[in-house]
């Protein structure tokens, strides 16, 4: 991975830096922004982010970091001054502990597309990213997104197919008969409905892995496959990370067991959620919050599926296709600012975001668009459209086409 402080575009970067981005604020609060991670991608999405944040609110730019990081921070503007007030206007981060209440506005930025982050405000008490940005974000979600679901609906279709990369099934018949196949490599009985339990964090959602697996181990009447090691209680409980190809794996799959977000429930494939995520109120998925919960779920997962019938039905998946909408495309944010994540963290990045500095114009970027509208507004998550204008938005998910 490419250090921070390393690269021969380091100086151009840091000159340009200084040269267009050196002004900032100078207010007597401050924006806080922790850039404490080694890559070059996460320190300059979380910089840019803060500075935005910083300009909005009229308030310093102050980096806590590695020296590499302040370096960069500083040729961004930051004060060289790295004991805040408390309380700060705003902490931006690129890793947030979920579980800490903040008494101030707290923004992740997310590591992946163009830009994509998530913020919390706390009203009247201290609050926490795990208990309550799920709720949040759902009720964006219902207000903003499943209402305009057939304006939505063609633009979700694009991102899903998209996002269907690696999975080449096409119809049934083939998935009937890799499912045959993968069947028989296993060592398992395909008139069974296979449950897939896809990996958890270890020290997170420990009691709830440990409920599915002592479920699994008890209840032959499934097929079990684990992303995990597991004590195997029977014959049909298998292991098989890094066995089975994207294609094998999904056609096996009936019902999924995911800890944290998954795209399963937008191709037909219902998802008990065991873990947290940021969209698991917005309907997609079958929420466990409890090893109680989760005992339930599978309970219920294996009685429907035992009679052909699936956890799923059709407005979960259209809330899941619309889901996946939202994050790789509706709060997803282009910007000529950051190249985008999968250009990788090598040298090359640290060129392309020099060349992109020096020609950016941060008044019509939308990314300083974006980061005032989730201000502004307190909203959840930054978006590439305003939801808040119905008309606005489908001109920009449909843009006019010559009748020519």
């Amino acid at each position: 991975m490419r250090r921070v402080g390393d690269g021969e575009h380091l100086d151009r970067l840091l000159h340009v830096a200084r040269t267009y981005w050196g002004d900032s604020p100078r207010g007597a609060g401050c924006v806080v922004a922790e850039a404490f991670d080694q890559d070059i991608r996460v320190v300059a999405r979380t910089l840019m982010v803060a500075k935005a944040i910083s300009e909005v609110a009229a308030a310093r730019l102050v980096v806590l970091g590695d020296p590499e990081s302040r370096r960069l921070a500083e040729a961004f503007g930051a004060a060289s001054d790295i004991q805040p007030e408390t309380p700060p206007v705003a902490l931006v981060t690129g890793r947030v502990d979920r579980g800490v209440p903040r008494e101030v506005p707290v923004v992740h930025v997310h590591g992946t597309g163009s830009l994509q982050a998530y913020a919390l405000f706390p009203d009247e008490r201290p609050r926490s990213f795990q208990a309550d940005l799920p709720g949040k974000v759902g009720a964006f979600f219902e207000q903003h997104v499943w209402p305009h679901r057939e304006l939505i609906r063609p633009s979700a279709e694009r991102v899903a197919w998209r996002a269907k990369r690696g999975y080449q099934v096409r119809t049934d018949t083939e998935r009937r008969q890799l499912r045959s196949y993968g069947f028989a490599r296993l060592g398992l009985d395909p008139g069974l409905p296979t449950i897939t339990v896809f990996g958890h964090v270890p020290g997170q959602d420990a009691e709830l892995f440990e409920t599915t697996a002592e479920f699994a181990a008890s209840e032959e009447s499934v097929n079990w496959l684990f992303h995990d090691p597991v004590a195997a209680g029977h014959s049909r409980v298998k292991y098989v990370a890094g066995v089975l190809s994207k294609n094998l794996l999904w056609s096996l799959t009936d019902v999924a067991v995911a800890f944290g977000d998954s795209d399963l429930p937008a191709f037909g494939i219902p998802v008990i959620q065991a873990g947290w995520s940021e969209g698991s109120g917005c309907g997609a998925t079958h929420v466990a919050r409890s090893p109680s919960d989760q005992h339930v779920l599978l309970k219920e997962a294996v009685a429907r599926h035992s009679k052909g019938e699936s956890l799923l039905d059709s407005e979960q998946r259209e809330r899941a296709r619309l889901r996946l909408w939202l994050r790789r495309c509706g709060a997803d944010v282009p910007t000529q600012i950051l190249p985008h994540w999968e250009h990788g963290d090598g040298d090359d990045y640290t060129r392309m975001l020099a060349v992109s500095l020096r020609h950016a114009d941060p008044d019509g970027d939308p990314l300083f668009s974006a980061v005032r509208r989730m201000w502004e507004r307190r909203e959840p998550l930054l978006t590439r459209f305003d939801f808040h204008h119905p008309a606005g938005l489908s001109t920009s998910i449909t843009p006019a086409r010559s009748t020519r």
